[in-house]
């Protein structure tokens, strides 16, 4: 059995680790909050679930508990967080979760972790998805590579106080802003677009503007990617705002900018671009 349930609060991430996960052969589902975890239960046995550690309601080591010894759950349940490996080591121990996976090792590093525990899912990765490093499947760090997916992402659940999830797309290529831009829109997500470093902050300074998450090009002339994911997620203003590089960059270095500059994880910009340009090029009438 290869089905997984992952278990998030930020409804972006969840999507991002669902599709990463289902592209890569496994049935995935999301839950976002507790009662969504109750009703997924009910739908089937998992062999898997992934659990983010810090939200709202519910702490993913409580849930461990909760899942053992209420629900008589058998699966594998996995942590998985931001937090130091040290604590999250903890709270495997205390909890009696089967492992963990750092949210640093990126959507790559939670392909690893799955597969080291309950092994390739019986179908093939497709080819546009990079093939996962084995994991162990004792707790162990996981290496940071790309998130996988292909473009649109599903209707924006409402964020606090009713409104649209907000995005900010930071990048000097308007073509690409304004593609993801329109179908973030169509979704459901308010989306601002800024090409400069200037730009960029003055959207982040006004509460009315400011970012649920930014979707951050690491490579541009007028804009170090680096040291504006730095600026944000050392300013405790913008504690809640989460970070995604969009870049064509290669893996090592992003995985060396997520770690340095704290980002949230990281998408590869072909994985976001490829099917809205080629349905934007699609000639009228081609299948």
């Amino acid at each position: 059995m290869s089905r997984v349930l992952v278990i998030d609060d930020s409804p972006m991430l969840l999507e991002l680790t669902v599709r990463a996960l289902t592209a890569a052969g496994y049935e995935a589902i999301g839950a976002p909050d507790l009662a969504t975890l109750n009703q997924k239960l009910t739908e089937g046995p998992f062999a898997l679930i992934l659990m983010d550690v810090n939200m709202p309601e519910m702490f993913g080591d409580d849930v461990v508990e909760y899942l053992r010894t209420v629900k008589g759950v058998t699966s594998k349940l996995v942590l998985y967080s931001d937090i130091s490996e040290q604590e999250l080591e903890a709270k495997v121990k205390n909890s009696g979760a089967d492992g963990y996976i750092l949210k640093s090792g990126g959507l790559e590093g939670v392909l690893g972790g799955v597969m080291g525990l309950i092994g390739a899912p019986a179908l093939n990765i497709p080819a546009a998805v990079p093939s996962p490093a084995p994991a162990a499947p004792a707790p162990a760090p996981a290496p940071a590579a790309p998130a996988t997916g292909s473009g649109g992402l599903p209707k924006a659940p409402m964020a606090a106080g009713g409104r649209k999830p907000r995005i900010l797309i930071v990048d000097d290529s308007e073509m690409t802003a304004r593609i993801i831009e329109a179908d973030l829109v169509s979704k459901g997500f308010e989306v601002h677009v800024a090409d400069t470093a200037d730009k960029a902050t003055k959207i982040i300074l006004k509460k009315q503007t400011r970012p649920d998450l930014v979707l951050l090009d690491v490579r541009m002339p007028n804009v170090n990617g680096e040291q504006f994911c730095r600026f944000i997620k050392s300013n405790s203003l913008f504690k809640g705002i989460k970070v995604l590089l969009c870049s064509g960059e290669n893996v090592e270095e992003l995985q060396r900018i997520c770690r340095e500059a704290g980002a949230d994880g990281y998408i590869p910009k072909d994985a976001v671009m490829g099917n809205l340009v080629a349905k934007e090029l699609m000639p009228p009438g081609a299948e």
